[in-house]
């Protein structure tokens, strides 16, 4: 660490700060000890302004000892040290310079009466300025310490979303290769188009960084990839609905958020029904939030396919990590129809 006087602008408040000490002490020499005003300023600058050139080199007896309690009692001894040479050395140069410069009568007699008070002033400003010393040491090693814990905190976020993004149900893409292999014999063109759409989106799934924010218009294109996909496999069996206003295309959401919704809206519609299931998908805005609701139909009847509940679950972490809020998530669950709403904070940049 750099000495916290001599870089930037630091030296500036450290020496205006000197020179109201050095007003105070002349103006309390001039007026208490009967001194001209020409020779209190003398005295005045001159001891302030050594006083302030050894309040510069106290930073290093700080900066380069130890803080610890096993060695606490060679930081007295080597404070009290310190103070004791630099307290001499000060009064020493003091008098050399300050004699030849005054010629009032007296003065000397003044100058070795004022030796103890200015010992005790001298301890005192030690004392002051190495408290600062600490201080700032302090409040610096307390902010490398927070910048330190957000650096973890944003690399756990980022393993965290690694992981959930590691969950994405890898039995679509085995689905998916399947229904290929079987279109290259009976559909040989509708195979090709099936590979070219699922290419593009593993394209843009895989390429996407964790945290990505992507627009509305984006996440819900690459959807649709999906589903054109999935309905390769179950024909008209699968419906889609879309009601998205046009003043929430633009909007931000992360990157995938919406593909487990779907992935969960096939599983329990389609895979446990034999009529047609349509799956709706809704959008608009609400105040600052972007409201997003998927429903799909369901067999009630139907026997239900057990899971590890990853997809929701997955959903509402990945919320959560991004956005530090809870209960973004909300699922409602009627006698044919199964719902779940994402609310989306959208963040406000300045232009």
């Amino acid at each position: 660490m750099q000495h916290p006087f001599l870089k930037n602008k630091n030296f500036i408040p450290y020496l205006i700060t000197w020179v109201l000490i050095a007003a105070i002490f002349g103006f309390a020499l001039y007026n208490f000890y009967g001194l001209t005003w020409q020779t209190a300023l003398i005295d005045s600058l001159v001891f302030n302004a050594l006083f302030m050139g050894l309040g510069l080199a106290y930073w290093f007896n700080v900066r380069y000892s130890t803080f610890d309690k096993s060695q606490m009692a060679n930081q007295v001894i080597s404070h009290l040290a310190a103070a004791a040479i630099s307290i001499l050395v000060g009064v020493f140069l003091f008098k050399l310079i300050v004699t030849p410069l005054v010629e009032e009568e007296f003065y000397d007699e003044f100058l070795t009466d004022s030796f103890p008070l200015r010992g005790a002033l001298g301890v005192l400003y030690y004392a002051i300025v190495v408290l600062i010393y600490y201080l700032i040491l302090y409040y610096d090693d307390l902010n490398t310490k927070s910048q330190r814990q957000a650096q973890l905190e944003t690399m756990l976020k980022s393993s965290e979303l690694e992981m959930l993004k590691s969950q994405i149900n890898p039995h679509f893409i085995f689905n998916s290769l399947n229904s290929i292999s079987s279109l290259t014999i009976i559909a040989p063109d509708r195979a090709r188009e099936m590979v070219v759409k699922l290419s593009d989106f593993l394209r843009y799934s895989l390429g996407k960084e964790n945290d990505q924010m992507n627009t509305v218009e984006d996440e819900i294109n690459n959807i649709m990839l999906y589903l054109d996909i999935e309905r390769v496999r179950f024909g008209e069996r699968l419906k889609v609905e879309k009601e998205i206003l046009d003043e929430v295309r633009g909007m931000k959401l992360p990157n995938l958020i919406l593909q487990p919704l779907f992935e969960n809206a096939i599983k329990h519609g389609i895979y446990e029904s034999l009529g047609e299931i349509t799956i709706q998908l809704k959008a608009w805005k609400e105040a600052n939030l972007l409201k997003i609701e998927v429903n799909n139909e369901f067999d009630p009847n139907a026997v239900s396919r057990k899971g590890k509940g990853i997809g929701l679950k997955n959903v509402r972490e990945r919320l959560t990590l991004i956005y530090g809020v809870s209960q973004l998530v909300e699922v409602q669950k009627t006698d044919r129809i199964f719902t779940v709403r994402l609310d989306i904070p959208q963040i406000e940049t300045e232009a």
